[in-house]
């Protein structure tokens, strides 16, 4: 909380601060590539959930709110894209980015049309995930 006799600065700087941080929920059944995203999101100051599956996931999601999902397309006991349709059904605003180890284009068509944000293949650029946090949350 801010002291009422914080300088205007001070003010500035936290509202800037809270501004930056978001609450990801990122979804990737590959532990390295899991925690490689997570370490590079919470170091832009993001507030990160990770899971393994889509059943841990529903969990998170029922929970708290988040501002943004990433999600990979093949995760176990259901896939991203019934994911994607669940996150949809509960809240549409939630942009949710798809991430896939290979592309396929049926995958990439019906996650575009249950409302993806975009469809990644691995690698991944995280330039292009950053860009895609600050323009949509």
């Amino acid at each position: 909380m801010m002291s009422p006799y914080s300088s205007s600065k001070e003010t500035l700087e936290h509202a800037k601060d809270e501004a930056i941080k978001k609450a990801i929920l990122l979804v990737d059944s590959q532990e390295e590539s899991r925690l490689i995203m997570s370490l590079l999101l919470r170091e832009e100051g993001h507030l990160v959930s990770t899971c393994a599956d889509v059943s841990a996931a529903l969990k998170l999601i029922a929970g708290e709110p988040f501002d943004f999902v990433i999600t990979e397309h093949a995760v176990p006991s259901l896939d991203g894209l019934d994911l994607l349709e669940r996150i949809k059904q509960h809240n549409v605003r939630i942009p949710v980015l798809m991430i896939s180890a290979q592309y396929e284009l049926e995958p990439y068509l019906i996650a575009m049309n249950l409302g993806a944000l975009d469809f990644f293949t691995k690698p991944v650029d995280y330039s292009e995930i950053q860009r895609l946090i600050k323009t949509y949350t």
